[in-house]
């Protein structure tokens, strides 16, 4: 990576970073008003990677993606669904119009309820985690993205997927589960954490797996779609969507191994 993109980088964690901070300890709406912010412009670059469904229908999908993240701290699961519902119903209804009268000639339509699953869904989690829970899931998805990084870019060797990412190695892979095992572990060391370093280790290597992941699908994305990176609002990370690829399925999987751990 050029010296330039490396300081943009850094310049935009440096003032993230704290940002961010801040909300997670706050907690409540604080973050869950960060976290919508954050949902809506994801939603909106996913939208102009596979087809926009027009000025209404998007406006329709980011409110429901807003109250999806919203719902974390007012209306609960009954609210969440009610959202999905709609954008469900909202897609079938599309497309019997299309079907109807409109014909192929229409741009393509990106699915409302593939953005809300894709992006809000896993977000509201990151509102409803204790915050130690929140911590330790941004932890280890920066551990994997790290240790990923640096050791590919040290090591080299061969490609993972040359066809969709040139420039993941396995080496990097490596790096970044290794990574992120050793971050779960100091949590379990040194955190209120019920489960053992062993344990906590190995939610860190599937989650740092399910990452890596996440990082190919957006890749495929943008390959598909023909552009470098999902936006340009983080200088030198590109997109929201470039930034938080990787940790939407980790939430995920953090959410579905918590009740089984005793986490947070």
């Amino acid at each position: 990576m050029p010296a330039g993109s490396q300081r943009q980088r850094l310049l935009t964690a440096a003032v993230g970073l704290p940002v961010l901070a801040v909300a997670v300890a706050v907690g409540g709406w604080l973050l869950a008003l960060l976290t919508a912010v954050a949902a809506a412009v994801a939603m909106r670059e996913f939208f102009a990677m596979t087809g926009r469904p027009g000025p209404l229908l998007e406006a329709i999908g980011l409110a429901l993606g807003l109250i999806v993240v919203g719902s974390a701290v007012l209306g609960g699961w009954p609210v969440a669904g009610l959202a999905l519902g709609l954008a469900f119903w909202i897609e079938q209804f599309t497309f019997l119009g299309r079907f109807a009268g409109r014909g192929e000639t229409d741009p393509p339509r990106a699915a409302l309820a593939a953005a809300l699953l894709y992006v809000a869904f896993p977000l509201r989690f990151l509102c409803v985690f204790s915050p130690l829970g929140t911590v330790f899931v941004l932890a280890v998805v920066m551990a994997a993205d790290t240790g990923a990084y640096y050791a590919g870019s040290l090591i080299g060797g061969p490609k993972v997927w040359p066809a969709v990412s040139p420039g993941k190695t396995w080496a990097g892979t490596c790096g970044g589960l290794l990574a992120s095992a050793i971050v779960a572990s100091v949590f379990a060391a040194s955190a209120r954490f019920a489960p053992g370093p062993l344990a906590l280790a190995g939610m860190g290597l599937i989650m740092a797996g399910v990452s890596q992941m996440g990082d190919f699908f957006e890749s495929a994305l943008k390959r598909a779609a023909g552009v470098k990176d999902s936006g340009n609002l983080l200088p030198g990370h590109g997109g929201v969507l470039d930034r938080i690829d990787g940790l939407l399925p980790a939430i995920l999987v953090y959410a579905a191994g918590r009740p089984l751990l005793g986490l947070g």
